[in-house]
């Protein structure tokens, strides 16, 4: 991480080593941490690794729920698929197809 001090050579000597870290960051798919006195610091992914994260988090709590029914069926809890659809056509007027 970039380390600026309040003693630094000049605001432009500052301004480019920041950018510098900026792009080289980027260029290797590393995170921007900011932190200033001391406080926790700021993460700035890239584009790509943010869409990765969700995409990540998505797959896990599909995995979670696909867990939970699979759980729920052998504890006995669910009903058959076409029971459910016959309630739906009923419900809906939906015909039978064939």
């Amino acid at each position: 991480m970039l380390k600026v001090k309040k003693d630094a050579s000049g605001p432009e000597q500052v301004r480019l080593d920041t950018a510098r870290y900026i792009d080289e960051a980027a260029a290797a798919g590393r995170p921007i941490r900011v932190r200033i006195d001391d406080r926790p610091a700021l993460v700035v992914e890239d584009e790509r690794t943010y869409q990765m994260l969700w995409e990540l988090v998505d797959r896990l709590e599909t995995i979670e729920a696909v867990r939970e029914g699979l759980q729920q069926m052998e504890r006995g809890e669910g009903r058959p698929a076409e029971e459910f659809f016959e309630e739906m056509r009923q419900k809906y007027g939906i015909p039978r197809k064939g």
